[in-house]
């Protein structure tokens, strides 16, 4: 009798890093259009909703500042996930791959503020967490279909 072995095709590092770049790229610009929001509700919080306020400059460059900052902050924590999503695309259900990223995210950005004494704000944590899931969710998403396709 002879057995045969399933040999699983792993897709090398080279092979993985398009989607690796395209969900890190992507939880980082969602985890920037959430932090954007949030801060331009935040400028606007005195005013009422009816009211529209249009910010100036000096608005406008903090905001940028700060964008910028989230989006720095959220490039490690969002690659890392990518890195794990990409290596388990195949052996994980579609949502427990969201699952791990945002886990992995949101330790990952928890080990970062502990590291480098930054003051906690939990609200991009968790944007950036959820950034990463929803990106894991859509790329895992056009890797299946491909992955079907090869024999």
């Amino acid at each position: 009798m002879q057995h045969k072995q399933i040999h699983t095709h792993h897709p090398s590092a080279l092979a993985r890093l398009p989607a690796i770049m395209l969900q890190t790229l992507s939880s980082v610009i969602v985890t920037a259009l959430f932090c954007t929001i949030l801060f331009y509700r935040r400028a606007n919080s005195e005013l009422p909703l009816m009211q529209t306020s249009l910010l100036n400059s000096n608005d406008i460059k903090l905001i940028l500042v700060l964008i910028c900052g989230c989006m720095l902050f959220a490039l490690v924590p969002s690659l890392l996930a990518a890195v794990f999503c990409s290596s388990f695309v195949r052996r994980l259900p579609r949502f427990l791959l969201g699952a791990a990223a945002a886990i992995i995210a949101f330790s990952v950005a928890l080990l970062q503020n502990w590291l480098f004494s930054w003051p906690l704000d939990w609200i991009p944590i968790l944007f950036n967490a959820l950034a990463a899931a929803i990106s894991a969710l859509c790329v895992s998403r056009l890797q299946q279909p491909a992955q079907k396709k090869k024999p």
